[in-house]
């Protein structure tokens, strides 16, 4: 049975060596261990592998799954991290398999802490600290509240506070957030005497040691987009030391022909409950591609023809319009886009989207 070459998505190996080299040498410099986050790539084996070739000994992903699958694929000693906050059905699995948990609730600490005894070992795991973005996190004054009876559990251990910002609410870290987490982290050491690590993430941290190298007291930064895209989405900017294009979406055109939707119609909305109604423009060129929602996120493809306007995605479509451009497309060529984040986690979510690496 034939099976079709596209959509295709092409990764550039040796680009994201190269941010990855970049990378570890700016933390090195800033006193920050650098954290691996892998779940925009599903943890696949081939980047996996090149991250821990380079020198990352330490993996975050949101997915249990994709840990494991990490731990079978790497040596002992790789540190592995959950940062999506645990499922009940999780612990057990969690304790067994030494993943290192975010927490932000107290009955999980003590689930944790039961399974931990179970197996006989020490369980490390990250507070989750809420610090603006409005998402996971204990409050602060919880932590303080629960430290003495943190101290008390025999089979975890208090590894670190960690934080995360951009991801919901699109609040950005700046330097007061970073202080106050560090006076957190310090305020901690002093009540309990126990060192604890500070973890921060993501990619739009790095902005605040470019503007000052000299901070101190944060110790371990989890990234994804630097490495893999150079770019810092939350702050709409490209990061000038890195390299970007690494991916690369290919998809084929199947129909080229002049079109308009009939706005005298009554308009509801589109498949995805979506009120997408374009402009009464008139007759236009469209082309249409054998790429939809199911592929990619049409939001975050970017094509060399600036003329080439994507108009919206259906299932299976991607529909542009090329009226404007001076190319001379044809049906069956292939066209090709430069992939963000949101696009590169859905296609690599695709059974449809075959998968090849460069180097």
């Amino acid at each position: 049975m034939a099976l079709s070459t596209y959509p295709l998505l092409e990764i550039d190996l040796r680009m994201i060596e190269r941010n990855t080299e970049v990378v570890l040498q700016k933390c090195n410099s800033w006193h920050l261990h650098p954290v691996v986050v892998t779940k925009g790539f599903l943890a696949d084996a081939p980047l996996v592998s090149l991250f821990y070739q380079s020198g990352i000994k330490s993996f975050a992903d949101s997915n249990l799954d994709n840990l494991l699958k990490i731990k079978k694929l790497l040596p002992p000693g790789v540190r592995l991290i959950l940062i999506r906050l645990p499922m009940k059905e999780e612990i057990k699995e969690i304790a067994a398999e030494d993943i290192i948990p975010f927490v932000s609730h107290w009955e999980i600490v003590e689930a944790l802490n039961e399974e931990a005894k179970k197996e006989n070992k020490v369980l490390p795991l990250f507070l989750a600290l809420e610090s603006g973005d409005a998402r996971e996190g204990f409050l602060p004054e919880e932590i303080e509240e629960m430290g003495d009876k943190l101290n008390k559990f025999s089979s975890i251990k208090i590894e670190g506070i960690c934080s995360t910002l951009a991801c919901l609410s699109g609040i950005l870290p700046d330097e007061g957030i970073l202080e106050r987490l560090i006076v957190f982290k310090n305020n901690w050491e002093n009540k309990w005497g126990n060192k604890i690590s500070l973890s921060v993430g993501g990619t739009t941290f790095l902005s605040l040691w470019e503007k000052d190298e000299n901070i101190k007291g944060v110790d371990e930064i989890r990234l994804g987009e630097a490495l893999l895209f150079g770019n810092d989405i939350s702050r709409g900017r490209q990061i000038n030391w890195l390299e970007r294009g690494a991916f690369t979406l290919k998809a084929e055109i199947v129909e080229i022909k002049s079109k308009e939707p009939d706005m005298r119609r009554e308009k509801g909305f589109d498949a995805f409950g979506e009120p997408n109604f374009p402009p009464a423009t008139g007759k236009r060129k469209r082309m249409i591609l054998a790429l939809g929602k199911q592929d990619s996120d049409e939001h975050q493809l970017y094509c060399s023809d600036e003329n080439a306007k994507i108009i919206g995605a259906t299932s299976n479509y991607l529909v542009m319009d090329i009226e404007d451009s001076n190319r001379a497309y044809k049906l069956g060529e292939v066209v090709q886009f430069q992939a963000g984040y949101g696009a590169v986690l859905r296609a690599f979510l695709s059974p449809y989207v075959k998968k090849v690496y460069r180097w």
